[in-house]
């Protein structure tokens, strides 16, 4: 039988994205990032395992002349990748964070890029000799860079998972690894424009080149972004041509930066950056291209860079030894200047240390850049392998060390300390006047008990007409308005919170209600629903949208009659949305007059148990299905307060997550 060309390459991307999936799964399960068992996948996939035990079959299922186009489209999905992380930098991040952040994030750059500039000294005479390319600056500049990036994807996941975004390490780490990237990539902009012009002169005009190129996205593209955002808003649906457009210029953007001599990369990169942040637009561009990025393009080029990756060539003790030492100084340089930078700026040894772990997370940022860096021939193949076991490494020590470091049970001590000392505020979107009166109880008991510290905004919006078009006018009805929100003041005023009214006449509900709770800083959107989700309801439309799209945390009420909720029941499984689904539950119950009831499912494998608290009662089940479980004790409560979950019935897919 012949194999043709595209026959083999459909093989080799259902081994890739199979050999991802599995060693990903792998890695969750022992509580690491879903990227350092892909990553290990591409490693394995590589000369380094299969090509060692199976050379043979490791010869016919990558022979050479396929290898361009997996490196085609591995290459595509990077620099889509980097377009998505240039989204994710939101300037937002930046305001309110002061000195603090600042001072960490840059001696965090700093400190390890000295280091690793230092290393190369000794590096260089003992594997930097394979290509004239590998001159000392740019070799150094590159060695730098690489022990100073933060994986800013793998960091964010990490913060989320574990509930620390609302906590001061959470907060101080994520602003400063979004001022880590911009800072990494501009210096890698510099570096890769000093390895390909090879002498000053050309650097300075490549230099010179990027610096104007910027200045034209941040004058006039990014003006043009913004029109194109209202454009959207205004033209509805039309999704598939704005999605091309946006694709188009991605494309473009790497391509002026490729030809200006500092990787089409950075051109994604700075394109993502200077896009309209929380609009609406952004959402559907992520929305559209994160899936197939993430699940399909990334997997790929784990495998090219496994493919690239010789550990065999680590063939002595000293290699070795040089191997540990790049290990050591990556991480003094990032975690100890975090650390020190931490404590110098008031933050406790703790708190600096978690920071520390956090900011030392590499992942695959680090593949991209050292891949780069193989590319331009600036590093040889047995630095490549070195680089890759340190991203490794310290990528999967991040997890086991802050929790060492910083445990669960002083992270929901911090959440409990920040509540209690911010305001707490929730926004009760009511569509209908007989949803009002139950989002309205349930926004009065989440806020009573705060002494005045907590406020309820209760928004309804009018969706725009055809007459609201033809008249040019957005036109509200204050009177049913106002009936519409009554019952959620009413419910307010008598928990003694303060509540305030917001309509008006919108072209885009959902869009409206995530840009609100934006400008109000709610921390909680609670939103109505008419049918039931355990047993296959399907969330849509403007709830699914929102869920989607706000920065908020978002809880969706299926109102069967809620009373008092005097008994509340969480089911259990120890996932992010489980720990909010607590909290939630939690501030319920601090008026003494609710009981919340944890439903701990324990199976062959349990979960984390929950924490104990005051007021709270653990209810343990063994070996039952969970959806059985929540169900046979669901009739004797209130109040169900459940998160996302595929055990408890609720696959995130339905909801707008991953």
């Amino acid at each position: 039988m012949h194999i043709t060309p595209i026959l083999m390459l459909l093989v080799q991307l259902a081994v890739v994205l199979g050999a991802c999936r599995l060693m990903g799964a792998a890695a969750i399960r022992l509580r690491q990032p879903r990227v350092v068992g892909e990553m290990l996948a591409g490693i394995m996939l590589g000369p380094s395992l299969l090509g060692w035990a199976m050379p043979g079959a490791w010869a016919f299922l990558f022979p050479a002349e396929t290898i361009g186009l997996l490196n085609a489209l591995a290459q595509l999905g990077v620099i889509l990748f980097l377009f998505l992380i240039g989204l994710e930098l939101d300037p937002a991040l930046l305001r309110g964070r002061g000195r603090s952040a600042l001072v960490i994030s840059h001696v965090s750059i700093v400190a390890p890029l000295l280091l690793g500039a230092a290393l190369t000294l000794l590096l260089y005479p003992l594997v930097f000799n394979d290509t004239q390319a590998m001159r000392f600056p740019a070799a150094a500049l590159f060695m730098g860079v690489a022990m100073a990036i933060t994986a800013f994807p793998v960091l964010a996941r990490i913060l989320g998972e574990r509930g620390l975004l609302k906590t001061p390490v959470g907060a101080i780490s994520i602003t400063c690894a979004a001022i880590g990237d911009v800072t990494a990539w501009c210096l890698l902009a510099f570096v890769v424009a000093i390895g390909r012009a090879g002498a000053l002169q050309p650097a300075i005009l490549t230099a010179g080149l990027t610096l104007a190129y910027v200045a034209i996205m941040l004058v006039v593209v990014r003006p043009a972004l913004r029109r194109l955002q209202t454009i959207y808003e205004r033209g509805g649906r039309r999704t598939h041509g704005l999605l091309a457009l946006v694709l188009l210029m991605v494309l473009l953007s790497s391509a002026i930066t490729e030809l200006i001599g500092i990787h089409a990369l950075f051109g994604a990169f700075l394109l993502g950056a200077v896009m309209p942040k929380g609009s609406s637009l952004v959402q559907l561009v992520t929305q559209k291209l994160e899936d197939f990025t993430v699940a399909f393009l990334l997997p790929i080029f784990f495998a090219y860079a496994g493919l690239r990756t010789q550990i065999g060539l680590l063939d002595s003790v000293w290699l070795w030894l040089l191997t540990l030492l790049i290990i050591l100084v990556a991480c003094l340089g990032k975690f100890g200047g975090s650390m020190l930078a931490g404590r110098a700026v008031g933050m406790g040894w703790r708190e600096s240390a978690a920071v520390g772990v956090l900011m030392n997370t590499r992942g695959l940022i680090e593949l991209v850049i050292v891949t780069i860096g193989l590319q331009l021939g600036v590093i040889s193949d047995a630095v490549f392998a070195m680089v890759v076991i340190m991203a490794l490494v310290t990528t999967a020590m991040t997890t086991p060390i802050l929790d060492w470091i910083y445990p669960r049970r002083t992270i929901t001590a911090e959440v409990d300390q920040e509540t209690a000392q911010q305001e707490w505020t929730v926004l009760a979107a009511v569509a209908r006047p007989q949803s009002g009166a139950g989002l309205g109880r349930i926004a009065a008991m989440l806020c009573g008990g705060d002494n005045g510290k907590s406020r309820v905004y209760a928004l309804t919006l009018r969706p725009a007409s055809a007459d609201d078009a033809i008249f040019g006018m957005l036109r509200v009805d204050e009177t049913a308005a106002a009936a519409t929100v009554a019952p959620v003041v009413s419910q307010a005023q008598q928990q003694k919170t303060p509540a305030e009214t917001i309509s008006f006449t919108s072209r885009d509900v959902a869009s409206d209600i995530a840009r609100v709770a934006r400008l109000k800083r709610a921390d909680l959107v609670l939103m109505g629903f008419h049918k039931p989700l355990l047993g296959g309801g399907i969330l849509g439309g403007t709830v699914h949208r929102v869920l989607t799209g706000a920065d908020a945390d978002v809880a969706v009420l299926v109102d069967r009659g809620v009373g008092q909720a005097r008994r509340v029941l969480v089911p259990w499984a120890g996932s992010a949305h489980d720990r909010l689904a607590l909290e939630l539950a939690r501030r319920l119950s601090r008026q003494g007059e609710t009981q919340v009831t944890v439903l701990h499912v324990r199976q062959s494998e349990s979960p984390d148990p929950p924490p104990t608290q005051p007021n709270l009662t653990v209810m343990t089940v063994e070996d039952l299905p969970p959806v059985d479980a929540v169900l046979a004790q669901a009739g004797k409560f209130d109040l169900l307060v459940m998160g996302i979950g595929e055990e408890w019935g609720l696959e995130s897919q339905l909801f707008g997550f991953r």
